[in-house]
């Protein structure tokens, strides 16, 4: 069996999305033929820097795994990332132990997956260093991000003179570099017209029938949308403003929806949401575990997805979403990746995050023919995890055919 070293930052007990793909991907390698080898942060990390802590992805976490975790250096006072440096300060571990690993695994590939993206910059170094190949794995972009949300001050000055400068860097070198939408590919080979287009291979997000079949629906009394996520983040807001004058409008119809947000609290959208005058409708879990937000989800009546408004996304809730089997709401454009997803799968509805009156019609129609039977869906087998799994691995083999 092939090895294969796995870089991620954030990997089980880490909690939230961005611990979703890296996971799944370690879980199905074995099954073709490449046995994974993880390299990551330890769980004293992730508690000093805050970071969300879910046991419950530890289900797919092999006994037999192979794991090396380190700790951090001492936060710097330059080029602190958003959570509290826990990137950067992964730096200088990662850098130290990297050799220690390809010398004692003797792996034919390193993969590494982004954002956050400085742990990237490891790749290239091992490449001249030690002689390995690696592929990128870009969930979000990198340089080409555009900033709906600017960071603000003098981090804000140097954050993106200094990606445009690291992103060549890192991909220049890499065998491959991997996407996650069809817009996201070609932005990037637009970027970078030197290399073979066929360099960037679109692998989507997608979804593990098994973290779902087994958990039990919450039960909700009232007619629920369900939206688990974030509203906020470093590139954009998705903005619920016109799901909640919706709502308002659905209440004088004699329409009353209830809408549930599983997330962090968010002090802008609970201001939104009174000054829409829905306080009454709103509902705020606060964080859950992914055990707890699947059964919010499966118990819902709809789930809302709202899209940042960058054709490059494809945000990972929605893989989520068809794997409990509701009824989708996505406030999104025509074009771009989340429509990429959703266009042709049944029960999935896509309207532009614009027109409140063309929601709530949506959301009537929706609503008069409701059901809590479970949606089956049967076009969306190209999503399952493992099938996504299969594909990366043919990406990897290319590249060792290659080096023959």
């Amino acid at each position: 069996m092939k090895k294969v070293i796995m870089l991620a930052t954030y990997f089980p007990p880490a909690g939230g999305i961005s611990t979703f793909r890296i996971t799944k991907f370690v879980k199905f390698l074995p099954q073709f033929n490449w046995q994974p080898v993880v390299l990551t942060v330890n769980e004293e990390s992730y508690r000093e820097c805050e970071f969300l802590i879910d046991g419950t992805l530890l289900k797919d976490v092999a006994d037999n795994l192979i794991i090396y975790r380190t700790g951090l250096a001492k936060e710097p006072v330059f080029l602190k990332s958003l959570r509290k440096g826990l990137p950067t300060r992964w730096l200088k571990p990662l850098f130290a132990i990297i050799g220690e690993v390809i010398k004692k695994e003797k792996p034919a590939l390193l993969f590494a997956t982004g954002d956050p993206f400085f742990p990237l910059l490891v790749a290239p170094f091992a490449k001249r260093r030690y002689g390995i190949n690696y592929v990128i794995d870009l969930r979000d972009p990198w340089k080409l991000a555009v900033m709906d949300n600017p960071i603000k001050g003098i981090k804000g000055k140097i954050f993106q003179p200094l990606n445009n400068f690291l992103e060549p860097r890192v991909l220049k070198k890499a065998s491959k570099i991997i996407v996650v939408s069809e817009k996201m590919a070609q932005d990037y080979r637009e970027a970078y017209p030197q290399r073979n287009p066929d360099d960037f291979i679109v692998i989507p997000n997608g979804y593990d029938p098994d973290d779902y079949d087994a958990i039990s629906p919450a039960s909700f009394d009232d007619f629920t949308f369900t939206y688990a996520g974030k509203f906020l983040s470093g590139k954009s807001f998705r903005d619920p403003t016109p799901f909640l004058q919706a709502m308002k409008i659905l209440r004088d119809r004699g329409i009353k929806v209830i809408f549930r947000y599983v997330g962090p609290v968010n002090p802008e959208v609970n201001n939104i949401v009174a000054q829409t005058g829905v306080s009454d409708q709103f509902q705020s879990t606060g964080y859950l575990s992914y055990h707890d937000t699947i059964s919010n989800m499966k118990g819902s009546d709809v789930l809302l997805l709202i899209g940042s408004g960058q054709e490059t996304e494809q945000t990972g809730k929605i893989f989520d979403y068809l794997g409990c089997k509701r009824p989708i709401l996505a406030l999104a454009g025509q074009k771009g990746g989340i429509a990429d997803v959703v266009n042709g799968i049944e029960e999935t509805t896509l309207i532009e995050n614009k027109d409140p009156l063309h929601i709530a019609d949506a959301i009537e129609k929706i609503y008069n023919k409701r059901s809590k039977q479970p949606v089956e869906r049967t076009n969306i087998d190209k999503f399952l995890r493992s099938s996504l799994t299969g594909e990366l691995t043919k990406v990897f083999d290319s590249v060792l055919q290659k080096q023959q």
